[in-house]
């Protein structure tokens, strides 16, 4: 509407035959109104802070130099409606309470004083004020309503913000859980699939050995039935334990991990296992089984693939921009970059000697802790020197 009102007062100034006006004005407030119209496209992002500011300005400013046209033109016809439009226009384009407000009472204000001070006679003079304050009391009348819509509106658009933030997090959630189930059917095709051949065979071979009543056989199957069994009931703890990690968690807190990682230090240092925590760790909000359950599974692991005397481990903390960067550090065996990957895959192992009865677990779900929080985990690893791994964390 700025483009419009200024026509009309460039109109008015250069076609009219009797009129007063202040020299300039017209190039000044073209100026004015093209220096706004520009601001967006200079500032982009950070205009939007103060833009508001800006509008109501210029048109308050505006709004005032018709006044004062008016004045100085004795309150000719022209520049009555002209100040009109531009008087409720104005309040149309304002979107702020305390601006409509502000500008109300300047203007009206302003209104007064000119009337006041005119040569005019008694008819416009109340021709003017009547019809003045019938359009400030129809303002007040707007103000009101259109505020109480704004507000409404504002309301329900939090409102619709929050739902798309649950159905964005819902789609996150059942893309997870698909994920979930393609690896459960890995898992059944493969990993169970394989120890209940196993026992398949070993029942088969068992009936045979008792109908040869060959008792030192007999209990050889029946041991190794019993390992097989054992190695499924993992499994089965296993994925239950990983699927666990699927519920979006909502009992984060502000855990101090210094101390939490201190308790593990006591639980698992030994005289042939040093734990050092290079610098203290802070505090960051997160579930604080889930973090217990990651730092555990990677000292449970330098612990466990460790050839060396002594087993040495080193717990570090960076923090750069807006992540923690932790670090669990070994001086185990190491591990071949070929399995960098491999090892954060479910019941995904080494296949060495000291895997013993593990399945694979551990790392692929404190993977899925930190990744459904927001962070990385990688590691480097030289092969008989030892290996650290990182994960991040935001702060």
């Amino acid at each position: 509407m700025a483009p419009i009102f200024f026509g009309w007062s460039y109109f008015i100034h250069n076609y009219e035959q009797v009129n007063k006006r202040v020299e300039g004005s017209t190039e000044f407030f073209a100026l004015l109104f093209f220096i706004a119209s520009i601001f967006p496209f200079i500032f982009k992002k950070s205009i939007h802070y103060f833009y508001g500011w800006i509008v109501f300005l210029v048109i308050l400013l505006f709004s005032h130099y018709s006044l004062i046209n008016l004045h100085l033109n004795s309150f000719n016809i022209r520049f009555i409606l002209g100040f009109y439009a531009v008087f409720f226009g104005s309040i149309l384009l304002l979107n702020n309470r305390i601006f409509i407000n502000i500008y109300l009472v300047t203007v009206f204000i302003h209104l007064l004083l000119a009337l006041t001070t005119s040569e005019i006679d008694d008819i416009t003079y109340n021709s003017v004020l009547s019809s003045f304050s019938l359009m400030f009391i129809f303002a007040l009348l707007l103000l009101n309503d259109s505020a109480a819509f704004r507000y409404s509106l504002a309301d329900n658009n939090k409102v619709l913000e929050k739902s798309r933030i649950e159905l964005k997090k819902r789609a996150e959630d059942l893309e997870e859980k698909n994920k979930d189930l393609e690896e459960f059917a890995n898992v059944v095709s493969h990993d169970l699939r394989t120890p209940l051949g196993n026992l398949s065979a070993l029942f088969n071979w068992l009936q045979q050995e008792i109908e040869e009543n060959n008792k030192e056989h007999i209990e050889e199957h029946l041991k190794l039935i019993e390992k097989e069994t054992h190695q499924m009931d993992l499994i089965l703890q296993g994925v239950l334990k990983y699927s666990l990690q699927n519920e979006v968690l909502r009992s984060d807190e502000a855990v101090y991990l210094d101390l939490l990682v201190h308790d593990l230090k006591e639980l698992h240092e030994t005289d042939n296992c040093k734990i050092t925590i290079k610098k203290e760790l802070p505090t960051i909000a997160i579930n604080k089984s889930q973090i217990h359950q990651v730092f555990d599974n990677l000292i449970k692991n330098s612990i466990k693939y460790n050839d060396k005397e002594v087993c040495e481990i080193e717990v570090d903390c960076t923090q750069s921009n807006d992540f923690y960067t932790f670090s669990v550090k070994d001086n185990g065996m190491g591990i071949a970059e070929e399995y960098h990957e491999k090892i954060f895959e479910l019941f995904q192992r080494l296949d060495i000697e000291q895997t013993g009865n593990a399945i694979g677990i551990g790392l692929s779900m404190a993977k899925k802790i930190i990744n459904r929080n927001k962070g990385e985990i990688y590691l480097e690893s030289q092969v008989h020197i030892g290996s650290t791994f990182y994960f991040t964390l935001p702060v």
